[in-house]
């Protein structure tokens, strides 16, 4: 059985580029012959988005080779009521405490969002494990991982929605646990020999927190469960950020290098902010020009290029005969290049703040 997992749409129909993610979403569980699309709660950004979209979506979601299972969130929780047609090949999952659905080899198991005590929940769901089948739950809720920073689940308030203990969710035996709520990237993480946690990101940027290229993650429970997951990459629009240190002398082959690196974004649906720092010696004006071509010439239709200029022309402090000794003694201590470096610039900006007054 393959199975698409995805979670965070969050559609709004100010925003069109979250109807295109779930339209590349779509594309994807059939190229890949999925039987399950599973988001895993926040379909959409809101109670009132549900209703706006819901006429909108009936088509889109509808006569598809593939079932749309879809639990609430937070955002959306109270979005799916009774009789409400979103489609004939979605399949919502609002039963509290917990649904399960049952195929050949595999059970779902569902929670959907609300105000609830996850340790409460630990020993029925522990008690719906089926041991002849692949266990899988779906669940939208805040992990306790220490290295997922609170900026990854993007403009959420600073509040924990239904807190997992990580240790408990791993002591509980299902297989996999098709997690939501956490937007910036994706994160398989194994709470135990038996259960792979993930978190597959949202698949279009919500805000600049979500960077990088967006991701839906594939179960195939034919394959050996060390290669059971795949990553897809998606088209879906994102965010990027570019870092680039401007180092005297190297400007022109540091330009060259970033624009081989936008080539590579070239068809993506993608905003840049590249960040330029870094000390220069080419004059600023005639950088600025020269940077404002490439810019131009790399912009496509879908991708968006902002420049923040922050680098600064030290062709003063080169000329000053106490740097030039520095830059001597610097060379002959035989330090790591990349000490020397940092080293370097050190002084170039404290030589660069006298040469200011």
């Amino acid at each position: 059985m393959r199975i698409i997992h995805t979670s965070d749409i969050h559609l709004s129909s100010g925003r069109k580029e979250s109807l295109e993610a779930l339209q590349d979403l779509l594309a994807k569980a059939e190229e890949e012959k999925a039987a399950l699309l599973v988001v895993s709660g926040d379909m959409f950004d809101s109670n009132e988005e549900a209703d706006i979209l819901r006429p909108r979506l009936r088509k889109m979601l509808s006569s598809l080779p593939f079932t749309i299972m879809v639990i609430p969130g937070n955002h959306d929780m109270d979005a799916y009521r009774a009789d409400m047609n979103f489609g004939d090949s979605i399949k919502v999952l609002n039963r509290h405490p917990f649904e399960v659905i049952d195929f050949e080899e595999v059970r779902i198991t569902a929670v959907p969002y609300a105000n609830q005590v996850f340790n409460d929940l630990a020993g029925p769901l522990s008690g719906s494990i089926n041991g002849e089948k692949i266990n899988i739950l779906v669940i939208h809720c805040t992990l306790d991982m220490p290295y997922l920073a609170d900026d990854g689940y993007g403009d959420e308030k600073k509040q924990a929605y239904l807190p997992v203990n990580s240790k408990i969710l791993g002591n509980i035996g299902f297989d996999y646990v098709f997690a939501g709520h956490f937007h910036s990237r994706t994160v398989e993480n194994r709470l135990s020999e038996k259960t792979l946690f993930l978190y597959p990101g949202s698949p279009v940027s919500v805000s600049r927190k979500e960077k990088g290229r967006r991701t839906a993650v594939l179960l195939d429970t034919e394959r050996p469960s060390s290669e059971s997951i795949k990553f897809l990459p998606l088209d879906s629009f994102y965010y990027e950020d570019i870092e680039i240190g401007f180092s005297p002398g190297m400007e022109y082959d540091i330009l060259n290098e970033l624009e081989k690196t936008l080539k590579k974004y070239s068809g993506h649906r993608v905003d840049i902010c590249i960040n330029m720092g870094g000390f220069i010696s080419s004059g600023e004006k005639e950088l600025a020009g020269i940077i404002k071509k490439l810019v131009q010439k790399n912009t496509g239709k879908n991708m968006a290029i902002e420049v923040v200029e922050q680098y600064r022309d030290i062709s003063s402090v080169l000329e000053d005969p106490l740097y030039g000794a520095f830059k001597e003694r610097l060379k002959q201590a035989g330090l790591e290049e990349g000490f020397e470096k940092e080293m370097e610039e050190m002084v170039i900006s404290q030589f660069s703040k006298i040469k200011a007054r």
